[in-house]
């Protein structure tokens, strides 16, 4: 299959930021009190922080600036001192004994925190690398200036990026699960639907998954393929990644 053109910056929506995302889940778990949530399905943090990395990575395609919201990992990290150097989801995960909800709403929570902060109070804030106070008081900027790219050209950069190289997925997804690989795509294209961009090449992908490849009708690509590469999880990866390049050469 050629690659499938998604129609230009113009005609779509604003962006929606990344914390405001996160709020809207915050907000159904205070409504609901089991999961799915919003967005996410059910509680899994390594899944977040994945697709957070996957719906970021969209926003930096279209183009879009979070403005001050780019300060959030660096607060995290630097001023409330919660983001410790293991990363924030084994950290958070083992603090509240394996409770996956607890664990996700802990996070959040800092970012409804964050959240509450002024362009004034970041900017009182002495920001261990001068330079960040600048976006303390930067506007965002969510139309996008840029078209949108397909999901399968972000699954063909990886590919690209990886290589043969054993373990380079890391640079993608940490751990190297198709657990994280999975929300990494997840949060790509829901950045794509949000802003209107129609990505129907990857609805025509999976489906080709299912009637070529031998994926369960109903079933995604992780389970099956982890089952195939004998519970090698880089190499289940790998293989939807050899997959996509073929479907694009058909």
């Amino acid at each position: 299959m050629s690659p499938s053109t998604l129609p230009p910056a113009t005609g779509l929506k604003p962006a929606v930021p990344m914390l405001e995302l996160l709020l809207r889940v915050r907000q159904d778990m205070d409504t609901r009190p089991v999961g799915p949530y919003r967005y996410i399905g059910m509680p899994d943090v390594d899944w977040v922080n994945c697709f957070k990395g996957g719906y970021r990575e969209c926003l930096d395609v279209l183009g879009v600036d979070e403005g001050s919201d780019v300060l959030f990992g660096v607060w995290l990290r630097d001023v409330r001192l919660a983001w410790p150097g293991e990363g924030w989801e084994p950290a958070y995960l083992r603090e509240c004994g394996g409770d996956q909800t607890r664990a996700l709403r802990k996070y959040l929570d800092y970012v409804a925190e964050f959240r509450t902060l002024s362009s004034e109070d970041l900017s009182a804030i002495s920001w261990r690398i001068p330079e960040d106070v600048q976006f303390a008081t930067r506007a965002p900027q969510l139309m996008p200036t840029r078209a949108p790219q397909p999901t399968l050209d972000f699954l063909m950069e990886i590919r690209r990026e990886i290589g043969d190289t054993e373990g380079r997925l890391g640079m993608f997804i940490g751990p190297i699960t198709v657990r994280r690989m999975e929300g990494l795509i997840a949060g790509y294209r829901l950045c794509l639907g949000l802003v209107g961009a129609r990505d129907e090449e990857y609805v025509r992908f999976e489906r080709w998954l299912q009637d070529e490849k031998g994926v369960p009708t109903g079933q995604e690509w992780a389970q099956p393929f982890l089952s195939a590469c004998g519970g090698d999880h880089e190499q289940a990866i790998r293989r939807l990644l050899g997959f996509a390049a073929e479907f694009r050469a058909a």
